[in-house]
């Protein structure tokens, strides 16, 4: 039996919530570009279990095909949140059992399919992943908030996103993590992680100075290049609201490939989800995510161009000033 989750905190969530009814499980973290070759290697006859992983566009008729295989062998299970590809239902995913709705966390949505006593506390679990996912406005939650207080559950949220930030690589002490909330352990209980979140809190603000110094506008986008450390989601929000800009952008180069979060304002007219997933598409690489926050994987040598194609679909949108 495995699991197959993104290493944020929802997916983190939304696998320690399936790990609670299937102890056995083996806890694998990946994201859509690797999707493919984690399903390869994967033995038919074994349980599959995908939480908060999008569909890679550019790879989606291969991975529909290996879980088509799967699924003839035996159980596929796929909860996800994030826009389908283009020209895909929710009938073409080929899995056994399917939970997929844009704007509800992973976590809220593994929740609902798997456990089957309401009254579970591991309605927590759900909650600190919809938060942590910035989901938290749905009926479930709001309800489920009731049962608890409010500032201790988000404090609990933010622990463990803090804490699952800086071991954004450390994929042991990820399942560690993913045992402790699978047993009912609350974040703040979790051997290190309080730790880790302060750790990470404090180079968080490191991460915001670096930004008010070396954040570069590209017509209406502020960008950070070649991010050293820390997160480049939060880098790309500090350069959007330091500046004023519609979106914020920022990268890291790894190797032959760079990494890239963008993030825009509310009014902002621009869905980036399908904006990185077009773009990417074309440059050999893949991306997407949500309409106000997604991330994309392209050749380095393709950054120039990637860059001078956002900034012509950016560029109808007003900038604000910083203090709008």
């Amino acid at each position: 039996m495995r699991i197959l989750a993104h290493g944020d905190t929802d997916g983190v969530c939304a696998a320690a919530i399936a790990k609670s009814q299937f102890p056995d499980a083996d806890v694998w973290f990946t994201r859509p570009v690797r999707l493919l070759r984690y399903l390869q290697e994967i033995e038919p006859g074994t349980t599959v279990m995908i939480f908060d992983i999008a569909i890679n566009e550019t790879e989606k008729d291969e991975i529909f095909a290996r879980m088509r295989e799967l699924a003839r062998a035996d159980e596929v299970i796929y909860v996800d949140h994030h826009p389908l590809p283009a020209d895909t239902l929710k009938k073409d995913i080929p899995a056994t059992q399917l939970a997929h709705e844009v704007g509800i966390s992973s976590s809220e949505l593994t929740f609902r399919l798997l456990i089957q006593d309401p009254r579970s506390d591991l309605d927590r679990v759900a909650l600190w992943g919809a938060i942590a996912d910035y989901c938290e406005q749905t009926d479930f939650v709001q309800e489920k908030l009731n049962k608890y207080d409010r500032r201790t559950i988000y404090m609990e949220a933010g622990l463990l996103s803090q804490a699952l930030g800086e071991a954004r690589g450390d994929y042991d002490y990820k399942r560690q993590v993913v045992e402790a909330l699978a047993r009912g352990i609350p974040p703040s209980d979790i051997p290190e992680l309080p730790e880790r979140a302060l750790r990470a809190t404090k180079r968080e603000w490191g991460v915001y100075e670096y930004v008010k110094n070396h954040v570069v506008l590209e017509g209406n986008i502020a960008v950070i290049y070649n991010l050293p450390h820390g997160s480049l989601g939060k880098a790309a929000l500090y350069a959007m609201g330091i500046t004023g800009a519609a979106v914020g952008m920022c990268t890291r180069q790894e190797n032959d490939e760079v990494d890239i979060s963008m993030r825009k304002r509310a009014n902002a007219k621009v869905d980036l989800n399908i904006l990185l997933r077009r773009i990417t598409a074309r440059l050999g690489g893949s991306g997407g995510g949500h309409e106000g926050a997604a991330g994309a994987t392209i050749p380095a040598h393709m950054l120039d161009t990637f860059l001078e194609i956002v900034k012509r679909e950016v560029a109808p949108i007003s900038r604000l000033s910083p203090t709008a």
